[in-house]
């Protein structure tokens, strides 16, 4: 059995591709190549390398080639950018790309999804080499089949700060007065007017989408909005603080996620409620179970406190 050509060595591609090297069809079966969907084949051993998001960009990146001025799009750019999804896109098995909006046909390829778009300067970005929507775009991309508080919980990761020695950065995807700008140039997108309702409502400070969650049914249910990542001591760049709460009434309210049930973590947790508890704040402590009834019980907790105030 005859190597592949050095040409297709480390990288996914097209079998139109591999044609063009003078690699056949009948090579393309061999245990040493395996089809990635969509007419897209790459060497085993660079595969099995891949995560499912890496491979994600591979094959989108040999598609690509074939599709001169396109890019990943829609739910595949939000999931390469590591943007949550509501469940229907994150199983969205298509990959989706997109082309300037132009007279010119897609050529159709099982498992991909084309979409024709007008985008502006800055909509469209290279990660990898690989040109794909902007996060923001992705937002906007996607909004057609989001509800509002799906894009709230969507655009609050977009405009988060981010935490440089966890996640390589430290300069937000997003801001406010960005997207607005965006959507004003994107009249007529489905989905646009929907975004501009969550804009509203997106607040900079949810470090995890179970925070934007718990604070849109605080409101939800007629309770003031909290404050989010509010220090135990006013003042004090050194205060731990909690991912919401009410500070003139000294409430405090920290979502655990799993990453909380450590013991390393459980005891950092005791230190930080320590000095809450030392200022005179009440500590309410939200998990996953709490979401699980949709946070009515910690919802009419609040509540409680606020009318006893």
């Amino acid at each position: 059995m005859h190597a592949l050509p050095q040409e297709l060595a480390g990288r996914a591609f097209t079998a139109a591709a591999a044609a063009e090297h003078g690699v056949s069809r009948d090579r393309l079966t061999r245990s040493d190549v395996v089809a990635l969907g969509s007419g897209v084949h790459a060497p085993r051993a660079f595969a099995e390398r891949l995560d499912d998001v890496a491979l994600l960009r591979a094959k989108a990146a040999a598609l690509i080639v074939e599709q001169p001025g396109a890019w990943i799009s829609h739910a595949s750019a939000a999931r390469l950018h590591g943007l949550w999804l509501p469940r229907a896109l994150r199983d969205d098995p298509r990959l989706h790309l997109s082309r300037p909006a132009g007279p010119d046909t897609w050529t159709r390829r099982r498992g991909v999804s084309g979409h024709r778009v007008q985008v502006s300067d800055g909509d469209v970005v290279r990660v990898g080499g690989v040109p794909m929507s902007s996060p923001a775009r992705a937002w906007l991309d996607v909004a057609g089949r989001c509800s509002e508080h799906q894009l709230i919980i969507m655009g609050d990761q977009l405009i988060r700060t981010p935490y440089l020695r966890y996640e390589g950065r430290s300069i937000p995807y997003a801001t406010l007065p960005g997207l607005r700008g965006m959507l004003d140039d994107a009249r007529g997108v489905p989905g646009r007017r929907r975004c501009l309702a969550a804009l509203e409502r997106m607040r900079v400070g949810a470090d995890s989408v179970q925070e934007t969650r718990l604070r849109l049914a605080l409101v939800d249910a007629g309770l003031p909005e909290p404050a989010l990542q509010v220090p135990a001591v006013p003042g004090d760049p050194f205060s731990p603080r909690a991912d919401l709460g009410y500070p003139e009434l000294k409430i405090a309210i920290q979502y655990e996620g799993e990453t909380h049930f450590t013991p390393e973590q459980h005891r950092a947790d005791q230190r930080r409620d320590n000095v809450f508890y030392g200022e005179g704040w009440t500590v309410l402590r939200v998990n996953v179970e709490d979401h699980r009834d949709g946070f009515a019980a910690i919802v009419a907790q609040v509540a409680a406190l606020l009318a006893a105030r």
